[in-house]
């Protein structure tokens, strides 16, 4: 082969390639071309929709727009409304303002009235503060008073006590000389009592009365007992004063105690025997 040859199958080789390099430039080029115009197919689309929407989005603003522009429209006029009602209302409050002011100026009298009358206060109030201050601090003295006093009473209430205790005792002692001194003078035995007749009276050598506590049958129980000089076989006599004044008989003491005792009935031997004792009936050693 000769070199024009060779030249021949290096420029055919050639050819070949670069025929081969368009075409796959071409293939490339056209599947470049149809992907863009399916991308711009796609965009084209959603500008489409996305116009739809933003014609629908303008319509909604327009009918807003319009609805703002009524509602606008009837503000203004309730604003005019207003703003003739807010000159009625000023003009009314000037109108009071003047009267307040006028009143004002009647007022400063009554004010100065007041001050003074309050500077008059403020010195009673001055007064009175001294004078309740005086009468805490005197009352301050008659409570520390009050608190000796009160100390002194306790003392003289517990010494009245214990005199009232040694009275009580005396007395008591008087009680058991007086009836050591009537056993004696009647020739009795200090211990027991002897009766020759049980329905002679027997009443004691002095005064004593008293209440039916109880009665059971022809037994009764008496508020009165040794404490009070009774011993058994003493008589007491026994009477009513309500609702008239009946003599109910006489009681003989057959157990006495101290403070109370029990005696036994003897009735009298007049009508005033079927009447029967009952509680609450009163009792006497010496009958007038």
């Amino acid at each position: 082969m000769n070199t024009v040859g060779k030249i021949l199958v290096i420029l055919n080789f050639l050819f070949a390639v670069i025929v081969g390099a368009f075409l796959l430039v071409d293939v490339a080029t056209r599947n470049q071309w149809r992907e863009k115009y399916f991308e711009l197919l796609k965009e084209a689309n959603m500008s489409t929709k996305s116009r739809d929407v933003t014609q629908a989005a303008t319509g909604n603003v327009v009918r807003d727009y319009k609805d703002l522009q009524i509602e606008l429209e009837q503000s203004r006029q309730k604003l005019k409304d207003q703003e003739i009602a807010a000159n009625a209302l000023k003009t009314s409050l000037d109108v009071e303002i003047a009267e307040l002011k006028n009143k004002l100026l009647d007022k400063d009298v009554t004010v100065r009235q007041a001050k003074e009358l309050s500077q008059r206060q403020a010195f009673e109030n001055a007064e009175l503060n001294k004078y309740i201050k005086d009468r805490e601090s005197t009352i301050v003295q008659l409570q520390a008073s009050v608190k000796v006093f009160r100390q002194q009473a306790q003392n003289f209430e517990s010494i009245a006590r214990t005199r009232q205790i040694q009275n009580e005792n005396l007395l008591e002692q008087l009680r058991d000389v007086t009836r050591a001194l009537a056993l004696k003078e009647s020739g009795a035995s200090p211990d027991r009592m002897v009766v020759r007749n049980p329905n002679d009276p027997n009443p004691p050598a002095f005064k004593i009365d008293g209440k039916i506590e109880k009665v059971e049958g022809n037994l009764l129980q008496l508020t009165l007992g040794t404490d009070h000089g009774l011993q058994e076989n003493n008589t007491l006599d026994v009477y009513r004063l309500q609702p008239t004044p009946q003599y109910l008989g006489m009681v003989r003491i057959v157990d006495a105690r101290h403070h109370t005792s029990v005696g036994r009935l003897i009735p009298s031997g007049s009508g005033a025997s079927k009447l029967q004792p009952r509680e609450g009936d009163l009792v006497t050693s010496k009958f007038k």
